[in-house]
């Protein structure tokens, strides 16, 4: 019994508090404390609110900042390994850059340079002719000379087309005119071959020739 009058207590004391909390917020006061109650709690939600949107630009303003920096950066580098980069420069061909560029060049691979015009007659093949010539390695005027009827004082004879001399001397000779001169330059194969002459002229050896027609006999 007592236990059941204690629950009774309990209850009657519980409804009573419910009553005086309902009649307490129909009250025009406890409406406006429990509205600036609201407004606050609204204010300081905003102000979050405004805290966080200033603090998400600052970061995307740093992020814009760090993004140009970084561009700048890499343009700023890209341009100092451009700068050092060195570009091939253009190559001109340049006949001068070919002693041999104003020659002749016939189908066997000779070439010549006519330095004096003759106005005599061509010796026909089997016709003897008188001759001087120089004659060098590496290049005219080399000094190499092997040869030379100038410095012996005694104009060289042979017969033009009749195998007596080498080859590029008979293609040579058989168009020129009597008193012509002329540079000749005589792959090997015109000349002595691989095997070479004399010990002198060594195999596969280029020559130089500065030949001139002096006489048909």
């Amino acid at each position: 019994l007592l236990s059941i009058r204690s629950h009774l207590v309990y209850s009657h004391s519980l409804i009573h508090s419910i009553q005086y909390l309902t009649q307490s917020l129909k009250s025009p006061h406890t409406i406006m404390r429990v509205s600036s109650l609201g407004l606050f709690f609204g204010t300081v939600v905003l102000a979050g609110g405004a805290v966080a949107a200033f603090n998400l630009s600052a970061q995307n303003n740093a992020a814009a900042s760090s993004s140009v920096g970084s561009r700048r950066d890499f343009l700023a580098k890209s341009a100092a390994v451009t700068a050092s980069v060195t570009l091939p420069k253009a190559v001109i061909a340049d006949d001068a850059a070919d002693p041999y560029a104003g020659y002749i060049t016939t189908e066997s691979g000779m070439k010549y340079l006519v330095t004096k015009e003759g106005d005599g007659a061509v010796p026909a093949a089997g016709q003897t002719v008188k001759a001087h010539y120089t004659g060098w390695l590496d290049e005219f005027d080399s000094p190499k000379k092997f040869d030379s009827s100038r410095d012996r004082g005694r104009p060289f004879q042979f017969k033009v087309g009749a195998g007596q001399v080498i080859r590029g001397w008979d293609e040579s000779f058989s168009t020129m005119k009597v008193g012509e001169r002329r540079n000749i330059v005589l792959p090997s194969r015109l000349a002595y071959g691989d095997r070479g002459a004399g010990g002198i002229i060594p195999g596969g050896a280029t020559l130089y020739f500065d030949v001139e027609l002096l006489a048909i006999l």
